[in-house]
């Protein structure tokens, strides 16, 4: 095994979530005590608590980024769904999940990629050695492919870890029980099965890269519909399980594309562009992308084209689903809050036996999100620290209030995206007018 390949061991992932945690809080917690100390304060109890959980936290940081697999994917979502939830030092810890993953030696990726297809397939590839991207259950080459028929195909390679797939049980299994050790100390009754069930569920699905091929397929079919918009071709014959082949595709990063200087319009168009997808994806389609990675787009400015990558996190939402979707919004915004309540205990964004504080904050958080859609708001200015600003104290104070209610598993991935939508048109500084999109509820 390379040496920079991920541990496959059960045995070997667990000592690596636990073994940095020794001697962490020490440090984490000395600026602190001092403080309460010199004030004459008991929080001795509370640091107590709050070193377990950045013990905990840190632990995860300091070995995910070479366990990858699962747990760091999940661990990156928990940073995301749970921000309101845990303390604000385990979420700084965790989020740094989002830059975390090194690459695995070529060494590695050469040998996985003989045991999938076999001499005879492996020696019609010509691959860069330099990955294109390293992410946590899988890596990315370009190769060019000489195929039997005489046709020359330039491809990008997607190649998984060893052993990934066998450490989805393992990983989240140690992470629920992580989770399940922070909300007890936050005095949270939340029953998270639902979610970690829907985080097994769809990284099951992720490292089965013919499901990935047959999701992508089915929006590509979607997307050539929609002018302006470029998905990848599967080759099915240099793919299997854990090797999906697709067209190399040229384009900008998010970044690159921005360092041209598009003027504001430009940058408008790219922003309604990434907003009308998602519209599309989750209203009309009902087969939604769900890993908004800035990394998963490529701009082309010459064509106006957005290219679109990674389709291992697609998740298809019903259209009873989606209606109450849609009941819960259009609700809101015509200010009918009987309508919204219904609408999102059906979707389990609060439970009945909530009481009547917790109903009046899940009222503020929609009502304050969804102004974005009333005309007196427009344009949307996506750098707005104070909308911003509120929307993230009314989340704070809705998750402050609940107290039986966990975070709905079927909005886990859906959310994921739309907060990657509202970030990149953050990065664009863009400035839209939605109230045509809000005539598409």
């Amino acid at each position: 095994m390379s040496k920079n390949a991920p541990p496959r061991s059960v045995w070997s992932r667990s000592s690596r979530l636990v073994q940095l945690a020794a001697g962490l809080a020490k440090q984490e917690l000395q600026g602190r005590v001092t403080r309460a100390v010199d004030r004459g304060e008991a929080l001795v109890h509370q640091a107590q608590q709050l070193r377990v959980q950045v013990e905990q936290a840190r632990a995860i940081v300091e070995s995910l980024g070479q366990l990858k697999g699962a747990a760091m994917k999940a661990g990156q979502l928990l940073s995301m769904e749970l921000r309101d939830v845990l303390p604000p030092e385990v979420i700084a810890v965790l989020s740094q999940l989002q830059a975390s993953g090194a690459t695995v030696d070529f060494a590695e990726i050469e040998d996985i990629l003989r045991d999938e297809l076999g001499d005879e397939r492996f020696a019609q590839l010509e691959i860069s050695k330099v990955p294109l991207a390293s992410a946590s259950i899988g890596q990315v080459h370009r190769a060019t492919w000489r195929s039997p028929d005489g046709g020359v195909h330039e491809l990008a390679l997607k190649v998984q870890f060893r052993g990934i797939a066998q450490t989805i049980d393992s990983d989240l299994s140690l992470l629920e029980r992580i989770a399940r050790l922070f909300l007890t100390v936050q005095l949270k009754h939340f029953d998270v099965t639902a979610v970690f069930d829907e985080l097994r569920d769809v990284l099951t699905r992720e490292t089965d890269y013919l499901h990935e091929a047959d999701a992508l397929e089915r929006y590509r079919a979607l997307a050539h519909r929609v002018p302006g918009l470029r998905v990848p071709e599967v080759f099915r014959g240099m793919s299997t399980k854990r090797v999906l082949a697709l067209s190399y595709e040229a384009g900008l990063t998010l970044d690159a594309y921005l360092a041209t200087g598009p003027d504001q319009a430009a940058r408008n168009q790219v922003a309604s562009q990434v907003l009308d997808l998602y519209f599309r994806e989750f209203f009309d389609w009902g087969l939604v992308q769900t890993d908004a990675n800035f990394a998963n787009f490529l701009f082309r400015p010459e064509t106006g084209e957005l290219v679109l990558l990674d389709f291992g996190a697609t998740r298809e939402y019903p259209a009873a689903f989606r209606e109450q979707y849609r009941a819960l919004l259009t609700s809101t915004i015509r200010g009918d809050r009987p309508g919204a309540l219904h609408a999102a205990q059906e979707l389990s964004l609060i439970d009945p036996a909530e009481p009547a504080a917790s109903r009046e904050a899940l009222h503020g958080l929609l009502e304050t999100v969804l102004r974005v859609f009333q005309p007196a708001f427009q344009p949307v200015n996506f750098q707005d620290k104070r909308f911003v600003d509120e929307a993230g104290e009314r989340l704070k104070a809705y998750y402050r209030a609940l107290t039986c209610s966990p975070p709905p598993a079927q909005l886990l991935f859906l959310h994921r995206k739309l907060g990657g939508v509202y970030s990149m048109g953050r990065a664009l500084q863009a400035k839209l007018d939605l109230v045509p999109f809000s005539a598409r509820l």
